[in-house]
């Protein structure tokens, strides 16, 4: 009876020596706290002459303008990193959103960024006289770079998980779960194939309840694109604006009908869920 109690004893102290330790270890660990709405300007940072050391990096396949580059840049790595504690950064649950001129905020995984040897170009140094940017043809519709063009000197420009914006003027972090939580179909199967895709194709040019690009119209509120376009009619546009519209800006996706159909069945979905949202 007394080596029961004494080895009863010996697990007590045991297990509050476990508890002691542990309560310490997470006392001498700071709790990682997460930013998602952190944001560079960079035109601010321009002005101020903060962006960091020019260099000159040399793209092989540029896919913008589809033949080799070179550029005056900074390490837009550095420059994150200068401007954010990362270490306070919730990095695997994070994006970062590149803000441009026209609306458009492509996003990707901030880890995948980090990952990357990425270069924020302000200069191309093909360019011609007078000028700080070869001038870009897409669609019919000639434009250039200014102010900033987001490079990689290791990246497959053919690897679209990586985003090339120009015409940048914010970087943005911001959580994952931002736009899955309040765009979700959770309650309806079909809409949520429709969703998916329109989270990879659409949200990068347009909104829905003032969520997501601002490049193309808003598609939800006050009227849902559905409740003004005939859905076949919607359907063939999505999968080729150019037959509908002349030097329109809207890109081919590549997707098909079907999967056309579906973003449509989507959008429907959200026409009965209007909510304004600020982004």
């Amino acid at each position: 009876m007394k080596t029961v109690k004494i080895n009863f004893f010996v697990s007590c102290l045991f297990i509050f020596f476990l508890i002691s330790c542990n309560k310490q270890q997470e006392e001498k660990t700071p709790p990682i706290v997460n930013q998602p709405e952190m944001e560079i300007d960079l035109l601010a940072l321009q002005a101020k002459n903060k962006l960091g050391k020019d260099t000159v990096v040399n793209i092989s396949n540029d896919p913008v303008y589809h033949k080799t580059k070179k550029y005056h840049a900074v390490n837009a790595l550095l420059l994150l990193k200068n401007e954010i504690d990362l270490s306070k950064v919730d990095i695997k649950n994070t994006l970062i959103v590149f803000e441009c001129i026209d609306g458009y905020k492509p996003e990707m995984s901030l880890q995948l960024f980090l990952n990357a040897k990425p270069y924020l170009a302000f200069k191309d140094v093909d360019a011609p006289k007078g000028s700080n940017w070869e001038k870009i043809i897409k669609n019919g519709n000639e434009m250039n770079a200014d102010p900033f063009y987001l490079v990689y000197t290791s990246v497959s420009p053919d690897d679209q998980e990586y985003k090339w914006p120009y015409n940048v003027i914010k970087f943005r972090l911001q959580s994952k779960n931002k736009n899955s939580e309040a765009l979700q179909p959770k309650d309806d199967e079909k809409a949520m194939k429709g969703f998916a895709l329109f989270q990879k194709q659409c949200i990068t040019c347009h909104a829905i309840n003032g969520i997501g690009g601002e490049m193309g119209p808003e598609l939800n509120y006050p009227k849902s694109v559905t409740e003004y376009w005939k859905e076949t009619e919607l359907v063939n546009y999505i999968v080729n604006p150019a037959s509908f519209r002349h030097k329109v800006k809207m890109p081919t996706l590549g997707i098909t009908k079907q999967e056309s159909q579906q973003i449509v069945e989507y959008l429907k979905y959200m026409s009965d869920h209007k909510k304004v949202n600020s982004n």
